[in-house]
């Protein structure tokens, strides 16, 4: 029983710790934007250093291709740990399973190539 209760355990603390660290995001926004709310309601002005201050930080201007070249990277690492298994099967199945952050990465990176990049002016 101990011996399948270790592989579960770690497969299911990385999905645990992206609902957490999502979840805490969640409620901080939640929260900053419900202040922001009451200010506008009560008939302030809401200045950029007031919204920094409540912890809302504007999106990063190459945001989507630094997401992208992780998960490029994550598949990339993914397919080796795949090639260091000397089964041929082994090798298979990661490489299906860096398939998924290999084929997100390259949308972020599509993106950012012909979105991200122009002025919001434009």
């Amino acid at each position: 029983m101990e011996e399948v209760l270790v592989p579960i355990a770690l497969f299911a603390i990385i999905p645990v710790t992206v609902w957490a660290v999502a979840a805490y995001r969640h409620k901080s926004m939640k929260a900053a934007t419900e202040v922001m709310k009451a200010m506008v309601d009560k008939g302030e002005s809401l200045t950029p250093e007031t919204i920094r201050s409540l912890g809302v930080r504007p999106r990063r201007k190459h945001g989507d291709l630094r997401t992208g070249l992780i998960l490029i990277a994550l598949a990339v690492a993914t397919i080796f740990f795949g090639g260091a298994i000397p089964e041929k099967e082994a090798q298979q199945v990661f490489g299906g399973i860096a398939m998924f952050p290999l084929l997100v990465g390259l949308v972020y990176v599509g993106l950012w190539t012909f979105i991200g990049r122009k002025n919001p002016e434009d």
